[in-house]
């Protein structure tokens, strides 16, 4: 198993004359990680990405890998491995020669190229397949060819900017799992690139929520959506209902009364100051009748969302107020019709109460 490189951005930004793509970002990715960047589009991800790879050198700051200064090393000597969306194979090569194209470049002796192509065949599942032409294979297949050409030399680190980006729904979910076993056989630290909140959260030790060019949180899949720091956070990662706060009254230690500017006060565990309150739809009960919460409100259902496992109600508590509300779905879940009158209620413990 491949040991993994540890990765530091210290104070790393870029500039493109007046545009500022990478604002000074500091963060250290331990050894064996596997840690995502997630983001909007133009968050500044792949430009962080690339200051690792050698692609893009920084305006300012220094990246360092296993504690050595690589700034202004070229790409060729980095020994990093790179995944991209469109997989980048050699069409006219067989899947084997593809696998065996990086060791070639750094002329290893030819048995020991056919050893490393034949365990990085096996690594990915594809010990058959390696006399075949990348048109032959499916999306996934040819994902898992440049997940081996990426590994096939040991390299330390291993880059992949939205590999899964051409994939359908299915398959995507699929190669996820392919990933993480992918991840724990080889052993080297992953950077992993990617717009999709959820296939972050399914594969990353850690990740980095980025916006305008700024980490604005970083930290485990689950500490991010159950402790976010902000409210771009909150919003970004998962659902959230979120209520502007106009007042916060402190009640007891640890406890706010909140006015809000959609009209609802309710209850909420936090300290001033308040600029928003969060509610997740999965904390909040739905029933037709009276719910026994700290915050309770007499709602109507104006949508009905059915989805994998779920259903999601859209129910307007006031003029300005609707919230949105999901609930475990299987055969037995009776499911409310739309118009119904029906109570909302959540604990105070469920309202995150963060700045704007």
């Amino acid at each position: 198993m491949t040991r993994g490189a540890s990765v530091e951005f210290a104070g790393v930004s870029k500039q493109y004359g007046l545009v500022t793509a990478l604002r000074p970002t500091s963060l250290v990715i331990a050894q064996g990680e596997f840690f995502a960047f997630l983001g909007p589009s133009g968050s500044g991800k792949s430009t962080l990405l690339g200051t690792v790879a050698g692609f893009i050198p920084p305006s300012e700051g220094r990246v360092l890998i296993e504690g050595s200064d690589v700034t202004a090393m070229p790409p060729h000597r980095r020994n990093i491995g790179m995944v991209f969306q469109n997989y980048a194979l050699f069409p006219y090569l067989t899947v084997a020669q593809n696998i065996a194209f990086p060791l070639r470049m750094r002329r290893l002796p030819r048995g020991e190229i056919a050893r490393r192509v034949d365990r990085a065949l096996e690594m990915v599942r594809l010990g058959d397949f390696g006399g075949r032409m990348p048109a032959q294979l499916s999306g996934g297949q040819q994902q898992r060819v440049a997940l081996a050409r990426a590994a096939v030399y040991d390299p330390p680190l291993l880059l992949m900017d939205e590999p899964l980006g051409a994939l359908d729904k299915t398959l995507r979910e699929e190669m996820q799992e392919e990933l993480r076993q992918f991840h724990r056989v080889v052993g080297a630290t992953i950077l992993y690139v990617t717009h999709d909140q959820q296939e972050a959260a399914a594969m990353a030790d850690r990740m980095a929520i980025m916006n305008h060019g700024a980490v604005e949180q970083a930290g485990p899949p689950r500490d991010l959506y159950a402790r976010p720091e902000n409210s771009f956070v909150a919003r970004f990662l998962g659902e959230a209902n979120v209520l502007r706060v106009v007042a916060a009254d402190p009640v007891a230690a640890g406890r706010l009364h909140l006015r809000t500017e959609e009209g609802p006060a309710l209850l909420a565990c936090g300290s001033p100051p308040a600029g928003i309150a969060c509610i997740r739809p999965e904390d909040i009960a739905i029933a037709e009748a009276p719910i026994e919460r700290e915050n309770c409100f007499r709602g109507r259902i104006v949508d009905i969302v059915h989805v994998a496992g779920s259903i999601r109600y859209s129910v307007a508590i006031a003029a300005n107020c609707t919230l949105s509300v999901r609930v475990r779905s299987d055969r037995r879940t009776a499911v409310l019709p739309m118009d119904a009158a029906v109570h909302v209620g959540w604990d105070a413990q469920d309202a995150l109460v963060l700045p704007s």
